[in-house]
């Protein structure tokens, strides 16, 4: 009896040690949060369904706060650069780049520049707008200085137009990933050509960390390698994390209280 113990013991360690790698660093009280996303020096911000916007320090503290003058859901904040955030309100079909501090928006209205339906929009590194048009069922991108299409890319031959559910549409490292509920995760390059399909099935919600594409599931974290290396699955600490981001082996977390900060403890 006491060696089957033992041995059912050394058995379950790894999944023990494993879920008590990760080390909560703090958590931060705000309730409604509905999206949000982390810069490259780990500031966090935060959206509510108001259309306002808080920025935290990489420790969890307060700093900025933006409210906008138009009440409506922020669809997607990307602040893949330190010098701006960017804001999609899908429902109002507007593009929204606020500077660091939060401040002098610059709003692009997406009925100005001849478009349908935008479904997901991105900026490259020429500042030019890539968009997921559905009613042209195609990739556009934009020069919103001049107002004019610069590129157009057909999606019918790699899309269901019939079954099609986009949760995402983001530039990372000059490619463009595309995440389809039933497609999968599509990548393109910076001009808009097809290259491959990096995931058979497209994750609800996914971020990027470096050369890894990340998303939850069943309690793990999953890492997509974007190239050749090899993938990685971690053990999410224990709770209910409604969305996730990921950068350098820490963790913020989303939960119905507010969020978690995390740091990974094991080493790569």
């Amino acid at each position: 009896m006491k060696i089957s113990f033992i041995l059912m013991l050394l058995v379950c360690m790894p999944c023990i040690l494993d879920a008590q790698s990760w080390q909560r660093i703090k958590h931060v009280d705000r309730k409604n949060i509905d999206t949000f996303t982390l810069d490259h020096v780990g500031n966090i911000y935060v959206t509510d369904g108001q259309g306002s916007v808080a920025k935290y320090d990489e420790s969890g503290e307060l700093i900025l706060e933006y409210a906008s003058v138009q009440l409506a859901e922020i669809h997607e904040i990307v602040a893949t650069s330190q010098l701006k955030v960017t804001l999609f309100y899908k429902d109002l079909q507007e593009f929204v780049i606020l500077n660091r501090y939060l401040a002098s928006p610059v709003l692009y209205r997406f009925s100005d520049f001849d478009l349908g339906y935008v479904e997901g929009v991105t900026q490259n590194y020429q500042q030019a707008l890539w968009v997921v048009d559905l009613s042209s069922f195609s990739l556009k991108m934009i020069d919103v200085r001049e107002k004019r299409l610069l590129e157009e890319k057909s999606l019918a031959l790699i899309f269901n137009q019939k079954k099609v559910e986009i949760m995402s549409f983001q530039a990372h490292q000059n490619r463009m990933y595309l995440i389809d509920i039933y497609s999968g995760v599509q990548v393109f390059d910076n001009i808009g050509n097809f290259l491959f399909r990096l995931m058979e099935h497209g994750p609800e919600e996914a971020g990027f960390d470096k050369d890894y594409l990340y998303y939850q599931e069943d309690g793990f974290l999953n890492l997509i390698h974007l190239y050749s290396g090899p993938d990685k699955r971690l053990k999410l600490p224990p709770g209910e994390f409604s969305k996730i981001r990921y950068s350098d082996d820490r963790l913020v977390a989303v939960t119905a209280q507010g969020f978690d900060i995390y740091k990974y403890l094991s080493s790569k």
